[in-house]
């Protein structure tokens, strides 16, 4: 009966072992590290190289008026003018960014600028003065008329 209950206790020894060793591998091989987070993370950014501004817009299906592609960033508070219109005067853009109003925010209005046909320096550009104003955003599209 002693060898028997020792054979059980090897037994019992011997499938916690073979457990715990199946859990650190487990652990240390299919657990995310912190590396491949961060990664993960900055792939999920905006990557100003793979924005392309496609070409120039139809009005509606089928439409014979074609209309400019325009980059659009924001919406900003109206009191952030200041700021929003030294950054652009830095990018020296061929023309000038239109702006106009996108509604209103407890009060404030709320403003986006339209840049028309920008090409590749000028959208990675944008792309880095956003992350200046983690509110906004960008989108390409028609411009406005």
């Amino acid at each position: 009966m002693l060898e028997k209950r020792n054979v059980n206790q090897r037994m019992a020894f011997l499938v916690l072992l073979i457990l715990n060793v199946l859990f650190f591998v487990y652990w240390r091989f299919a657990t995310d590290d912190r590396a491949t987070i961060v990664s993960q993370i900055q792939n999920l950014q905006i990557n100003p190289t793979k924005i392309r501004v496609i070409g120039i817009a139809n009005r509606g299906p089928g439409g014979q008026t074609p209309k400019a592609a325009c980059l659009e960033w924001g919406p900003f508070p109206a009191t952030d003018l200041p700021n929003i219109d030294a950054a652009l005067a830095g990018l020296n853009l061929k023309q000038p960014a239109m702006q106009r109003t996108v509604g209103e925010l407890a009060g404030v209005k709320r403003i986006a600028f339209f840049v028309r046909e920008p090409d590749q320096a000028i959208v990675a550009r944008i792309a880095d003065l956003r992350r200046s104003f983690p509110e906004t955003s960008i989108k390409a599209g028609p411009c406005p008329s």
